[in-house]
């Protein structure tokens, strides 16, 4: 439960709280009570300007001051010497607004706006939160979707020349659901897939066409039942083009052509000098 609280300065208790406490014909301390009450009374009855919605000096005196004045106080005289002090402000059209409301009470407004500004961004937060389950659960099921329609993007080659164990145990790993692994937010291969873009490409540029497909999916909504087979169809070819020379194929002797140049170096001490 959220408990309002007023702003009781300590310049408050000064001349025009004397002035307020002759007029009404009592102490200070009770001219200062009065004030209280009304700034009290005032947190759910005016709005931010200190405008008191819908209310008359009646309205006022009736709500504020009917219990708890000493003796030979009026209520409808303390309210026209509220007014009279400028405690509250009254306009030509008869509406009343407690003076100065929005400095006295600055703070308390202060508080209500940083509450509501820490509940909004809770609220986007819980959203968030939320929105990241929901898209995770949705991958899961794509993820599984997929395998189960295309087990294996290679099956084994040669089956029919193979002795019949090996065909079984080859039949029974194509049933085997394969696992695929979260390279990035959007972009998931089995590792075998990875391992063959690393091989035939380079990591760098497996990186990279990873990070465009996250990219694209992220920002267009868009999924594929293979993203190892969306990266072979076209995104090779826009790194090819985006970032000339980061693809590195491999050599004739099955090392990619970055291994092969070290090994030259190795071999020739001035290798990395030569022209």
């Amino acid at each position: 439960m959220m408990l309002a609280w007023i702003s009781v300065h300590d310049h408050v208790v000064g001349g025009k709280l004397r002035e307020l406490a002759k007029d009404i014909r009592c102490s200070q301390k009770e001219a200062l009570g009065i004030l209280v009450s009304l700034w009290l009374w005032g947190l759910n009855n005016a709005d931010q300007t200190g405008k008191l919605r819908s209310c008359d000096k009646s309205d006022v005196a009736g709500a504020v001051f009917s219990n708890g004045l000493s003796e030979g106080l009026n209520k409808m005289e303390i309210v026209e010497s509220l007014i009279a002090q400028r405690w509250i402000d009254e306009n030509e059209e008869g509406d009343l607004y407690l003076h100065d409301w929005d400095t006295w009470q600055e703070q308390w407004y202060k508080f209500l706006k940083n509450k509501e500004y820490d509940a909004e961004r809770k609220r986007a937060e819980r959203a968030r939160k939320k929105a990241e389950i929901m898209k995770k659960e949705q991958m899961g099921e794509s993820s599984e979707s997929n395998t189960k329609d295309n087990p294996t993007d290679s099956p084994p080659d040669d089956l029919a020349d193979s002795p019949p164990d090996a065909k079984e145990k080859s039949k029974k790993a194509v049933k085997k659901k394969v696992v695929k692994k979260q390279y990035a937010e959007y972009v998931s291969l089995k590792e075998e897939e990875y391992s063959k873009l690393v091989y035939g490409y380079g990591e760098k540029a497996t990186e990279k066409f990873i990070e465009e497909l996250n990219l694209y999916k992220g920002s267009t909504g868009k999924t594929y039942k293979s993203d190892y087979m969306t990266i072979l169809n076209w995104v090779t070819d826009k790194v090819n083009k985006k970032y000339p020379g980061l693809i590195r194929h491999p050599a004739p002797d099955g090392t990619s052509k970055e291994i092969q140049t070290q090994k030259s170096l190795e071999d020739n001490p001035f290798g990395q000098w030569k022209e």
